[in-house]
């Protein structure tokens, strides 16, 4: 990709109708994310992230503004960005080989090359043995890493993920995080995440959005420095300057909490 740029929102707004009157998810939102960049969207519950996400998607198109992914203005989904949700969405009539590859089957991007990358990632997320397992015989963990091979089997460039270790327990989670943050530097994806846990967000991010609530503005910008940034999530916490990026978030969100 020559294009520097992996996502631009312009003066992006999103209104809904309801019977009080007009209401605002988000409302002129300005972010940029460079290729390759992981940023993190914080902020209380219902400060509109999660549609944020899905006006990224394409799932619906914005009041207001202007979405570009590589250049290329926003008009509906398209294969370039993948999407992770909490849940994982397995199908439990498919086995693990069978669900990484629905993706595929729905883009109608099956082939031998394809079906070979996809049982690559699938190795190179340790679950090569487990291919002929179906979702009730593998824990909440090897779900994630099952739905995230799924995801990347059909190579989008960007990576939506809308909190999707919060289900699980505290190791797994911290393990998966490792795992997901590995794998997107080594494919060179661009990812946004969404999280309630303001260490996830500091450990995983190269940037951290603060959004406002009612409607959804962005707040506050906070750049995670390299010391941490090019940590693993995990070895990250260790770093002294860890406590301060936290406590910096834990800051700005308090005064929400406060209203």
């Amino acid at each position: 990709m020559t294009h520097a740029l992996a996502i631009e929102l312009k003066d992006v707004s999103k209104k809904y109708i309801t019977k009080t009157g007009i209401n605002y998810a988000v409302d002129n939102v300005n972010l940029t994310v460079e290729a390759g960049a992981f940023i993190s969207l914080v902020g209380p519950s219902g400060c509109g992230k999660t549609t944020l996400l899905s006006l990224i998607a394409g799932l619906f198109p914005p009041s207001g503004g202007e979405i570009r992914i590589f250049g290329q203005k926003v008009e509906g989904p398209t294969s370039q960005v993948g999407y992770m949700l909490q849940q994982d969405y397995l199908l439990p009539w498919r086995n693990i080989y069978q669900n990484i590859l629905l993706g595929l089957e729905i883009t109608h991007t099956l082939n031998r090359e394809t079906e070979e990358h996809a049982l690559y990632l699938l190795e190179e997320m340790g679950l090569i043995d487990y291919r002929l397992h179906y979702p009730h015989q593998l824990s909440g963990g090897m779900r994630q890493r099952v739905a995230l091979v799924r995801t990347l089997a059909t190579e989008p460039d960007i990576l939506l993920l809308d909190e999707p270790f919060s289900a699980l327990d505290y190791q797994t989670k911290l393990r998966l995080e490792d795992l997901v943050s590995s794998t997107l530097k080594k494919h060179a994806k661009t990812a946004v995440l969404v999280t309630h846990d303001l260490s996830e967000a500091v450990a995983m991010s190269d940037r951290v959005y603060v959004f406002s609530r009612n409607p959804g503005r962005i707040n506050t910008v906070i750049e995670i420095p390299p010391v941490i940034s090019e940590k693993t999530p995990l070895a990250s916490r260790n770093i002294p300057e860890f406590q301060t990026y936290f406590q910096r978030l834990w800051e700005e969100l308090d005064v929400y909490e406060d209203r």
